[in-house]
């Protein structure tokens, strides 16, 4: 079904806000999780948190087998059509794939526990936790199933409520066991984490009311086949990006140093928290809506122009002020140690606000199911992004970094919009291209500015260039939308307020 103009900008505008003020509390609780990990944990403490990471993140893409990312798509197709059969099929599927490769998963990490000790921490040591942590990678393949059916269902409100109270309800458990038990609270506190995702999740995941049918095994392996094909296609390229952003690191330790990687780190953590929120939302509700009318090339691209206008419209004041104010935000975040990162942050935040446009293009591929479009395209674009990094470092050092992340993303964007042209004739219309010469403009102007006036100055009328962008953002989305979210918001919260009779 066709909606409007002004109901699809809102429905947009809708979805990022519960999606984007979901990630800020979920920030903000994975930071009063890390500091009491660093006070209670130490040194010792963090780093064998974060080598348990590193071996459950590859195992975790594997028990996954995608199926988070495919099941979404599955189920928002079926929905799309209004096939109660269909969705109910596709959630059964979904449910029990799930299971089947997080016990796989599972498995795979009892089995290499031994080895796996020996090659991270030179002894055996670990086997026991590795093998206890083991049952997280079922219970996340689980919780990614029962996540894959609110998602794809389309239910953003729910998706955001149980990825807060998934985040916090775990807090008041696992910090008392780490401040009792300290180094050795930390497998059973990462057990009660995932739990408690888990559980958040399959609670939301039964407001999803479908009809009632029986499947019998064959029947759910016929209905697997399409989930596990594309699956693969994402578990593969997730794999190959972790790979890439391996090798990245790599050759920045081995070619400039530890310490080039730590404010390298700074800057890349810095650069992603505000754009990270736009494209969260993005991939939550967007996804979905476009998978729904994916056989329609008109629709796809109307709604592909709508979110490249939202997230424009949301992202522009903050990538101005982000530039502006980078030596500030460094040193509030960080020390003035980390200070030499400053131009690394404004080249990658640059970077970023291609990688705010591309994406929407990008969705593309994945709402139609195309798996060789998508998976050599991600394949071309970790090996673009490798080589880009040897020559940035190569020729410019540590700001070669940067600039290998913008000239990545330039590549990047002329991929999507050469696959889109061939998969549905995509173009971006009149106000989409308004929006992207106006930003291309400022965004210019303000690189210009940082590069020859003096810091203060150009904070000052950074600060006043974004404001101004901030104003006209506005008036933008109230025009795309019919309603100033400014004026909805404080109108809630009026009526919240208990007022006397």
């Amino acid at each position: 079904m066709t909606v409007s103009g002004k109901s699809s900008h809102s429905q947009i505008l809708k979805s990022s806000s519960l999606i984007g003020g979901s990630s800020v509390i979920n920030i903000l609780v994975g930071m009063i999780r890390v500091k009491f990990t660093a006070v209670y944990l130490g040194t010792i403490g963090v780093g064998l948190f974060g080598a348990y990471n590193t071996i459950l993140g590859p195992l975790a893409m594997l028990a996954g087998m995608g199926i988070n990312s495919s099941g979404v798509r599955q189920i928002a197709e079926a929905a799309g059509k209004g096939d109660q059969e269909a969705i109910a099929r596709s959630l059964l599927t979904v449910r029990r794939v799930s299971w089947v490769t997080g016990l796989l998963g599972m498995i795979l990490l009892i089995s290499l526990a031994h080895p796996l000790s020996i090659a991270t921490f030179g002894n055996t040591s670990q086997v026991t936790a590795l093998c206890i942590l083991s049952s997280t990678l079922l219970i996340g393949s689980v919780a990614g199933g029962f996540g894959a059916i609110i998602q794809g269902t389309r239910r953003i409100r729910d998706m955001a409520l149980q990825g807060i109270i998934g985040s916090i309800a775990s807090l008041p458990i696992s910090i008392p066991i780490m401040m009792l038990w300290r180094e050795n609270g930390l497998v059973p506190m990462m057990l009660i984490s995932a739990l408690f995702s888990c559980l958040t999740t399959w609670w939301f995941s039964r407001r999803v009311k479908t009809v009632s049918l029986q499947m019998s095994l064959r029947e759910t392996w016929t209905e697997a086949q399409p989930l596990l094909k594309l699956g693969l296609v994402f578990m593969s390229t997730g794999l190959m990006g972790a790979a890439a952003a391996y090798i990245q690191r790599m050759l920045i330790i081995r070619m400039l140093g530890i310490e080039a990687n730590g404010i390298y780190s700074s800057a890349w953590n810095l650069s992603n928290y505000y754009i990270g929120f736009i494209l969260g939302a993005m991939g939550a509700d967007f996804y979905p809506r476009l998978t729904a009318v994916n056989h329609n090339n008109k629709e796809v691209n109307r709604l592909v122009n709508e979110q490249t206008e939202v997230g424009i419209l949301m992202a522009l004041p903050g990538i101005i002020a982000t530039i502006t104010l980078a030596p500030i935000i460094i040193n509030v975040f960080y020390t003035t140690a980390f200070l030499s990162a400053v131009d690394l942050l404004r080249w990658q935040t640059l970077g970023l606000m291609l990688r705010l446009i591309s994406w929407p293009i990008g969705f593309i591929m994945l709402a139609k199911g195309e798996k060789g479009w998508y998976f050599w395209n991600e394949f071309l674009s970790n090996l673009v992004s490798i080589g880009f990094m040897w020559l940035g470092i190569h020729f410019f050092g540590l700001l070669g970094t940067g600039i290998a992340f913008f000239g990545l993303y330039v590549y990047y964007l002329g991929a999507m919009i050469f696959a889109s042209k061939i998969l549905t004739g995509f173009k971006w219309t009149s106000n989409s291209n308004k929006l992207l010469i106006i930003s291309t403009i400022l965004l210019l102007a303000t690189s210009l500015i940082v590069r020859i006036i003096n810091t203060h100055t150009a904070a000052v009328i950074g600060c006043m260039i974004s404001f101004t962008t901030g104003w006209f953002s506005l008036l933008e989305i109230t025009r795309l939308t019919g309603s100033n979210p400014v004026s909805s918001f404080l109108n809630k919260v009026k009526n919240i307020i208990p007022r006397k009779a």
